[in-house]
Order: C-alpha cells, then sequence, then structure tokens
C-alpha cells in the first residue's frame, strides 16, 4: 500500500512544484533524481521479506548478498533503483544447486535479461545501465541450495556516468 501511495502522490508533487514555483535547472534535475531514486528503490524487497540476506554497498545499486535455501520460491530483488544517470556496474558470484532452479535476473527498464552460470555454477558480467528502471533480482522455483551475489561499480568507472 505504501509503495502504491508514493506511486500516485509522486507525479502530484512534481505538478504542483513546478507549476508553483520556478527552480533553476540543477535545482529541477536534483529535484526529479530524488523522485527517481525514491520510486526506484521502492521497487527493491524489503529487508525482511528477503529469501537471503542483503549486505548494502555504497548505494542501491552494490552490496553482497547470500541466500541458503530449502525448497524456496519467490523473488528477490536485490539491487537496482530509478536513476537519472547511468552506471557501469560488474555483477559476479555463484549458484549451487541441489534441487529445483536459481535465476539471475537483470531488468534494464523494459529488457530483462537472464544470466546464465557457467558449468561450475559460476558467473559474472558488466552492465551498462541507461538511466530509467535497473534492477538486478534473482528468482526461485523450489530451490534448493545457495546463491553468492556481488554487485560493485566496474572499477575505473565513476558511479555517475551521465
Amino acid at each position: 500500500m505504501k509503495k502504491i501511495c508514493s506511486m500516485a502522490l509522486a507525479p502530484l508533487c512534481l505538478i504542483v512544484c513546478l507549476s508553483a514555483c520556478r527552480m533553476e535547472p540543477q535545482e529541477t534535475y536534483q529535484f526529479l533524481s530524488g523522485i527517481a531514486k525514491n520510486l526506484g528503490e521502492s521497487q527493491i524487497t524489503e529487508e525482511a521479506d528477503l529469501i537471503g540476506i542483503r549486505y548494502s554497498g555504497e548505494d542501491s545499486y552494490t552490496g553482497t548478498y547470500q541466500a541458503d535455501c530449502g525448497g524456496d520460491t519467490g523473488r528477490d530483488v536485490v539491487f537496482g533503483g530509478g536513476s537519472l544517470e547511468s552506471k557501469k556496474l560488474r555483477i559476479h558470484g555463484s549458484i549451487r544447486t541441489d534441487a529445483g532452479k536459481a535465476t539471475v535476473r537483470i531488468r534494464q527498464n523494459e529488457e530483462v535479461t537472464e544470466i546464465s552460470p557457467d558449468q561450475d555454477g559460476s558467473f559474472e558480467t558488466k552492465l551498462s545501465l541507461e538511466s530509467g528502471g535497473n534492477y538486478i533480482m534473482i528468482s526461485y522455483e523450489n530451490f534448493q541450495g545457495s546463491v553468492a551475489l556481488i554487485s560493485e561499480y566496474e572499477a575505473g568507472a565513476s558511479q555517475k556516468e551521465g
């Protein structure tokens, strides 16, 4: 319910603020960036609802995640958010499967891709995230095993690329 209220009130607040006052371009950009960030972070699974355990990094796009599962089904939206700026990330980790299925999914705005682990269960990819909503998720289907995931800014790349 809190997410629905936030999503409904945000456009109204934006219209009121932009029409009621005259902002400088930088102020407008910062204001809109804050709205995108807040709306984007509302899509991330809350700590209490996670199947695994998340250790946050410097922001909502980075950190580590660990899950030891005994037949779990569901989805954890682990990292990501909404941003007006592009970002470059490196994600890597492993999936050790005893039964069922766990899938790493990346949503970049409307496009969703799945990362296939190597034969030993490890995976690694680099992401160039454009502005908009970008999320790193783990989907579980009766999964028994473990998942380890690390999301970090690419070496040499700043978190702000735009």
